[in-house]
């Protein structure tokens, strides 16, 4: 290949995107985020014990799990 394009420098070696087994990225190395979280207006909320069942007193965070529905 160097008599074809004698001007080139040779292409860097591929390196991994994953970090070496045993590695783990420390947490101070990731960006700080932000998220958007409307304010929720206390409304009607479930009795305790059916709270309880359902994981949340509010009907309005009460969602349906439709599983496989992210594929």
């Amino acid at each position: 290949m160097d008599r074809y394009m004698p001007q080139m420098a040779p292409a860097p070696a591929l390196r991994s995107t994953q970090p070496a087994a045993g590695q783990t990225t420390p947490p101070s190395a990731f960006p700080v985020g932000m998220a958007y979280v409307p304010m929720q207006k206390w409304q009607q909320t479930y009795d305790l014990g059916l709270g309880l069942s359902r994981g949340t007193i509010f009907p309005d965070l009460d969602l349906p799990f439709m599983m496989g529905r992210c594929q």
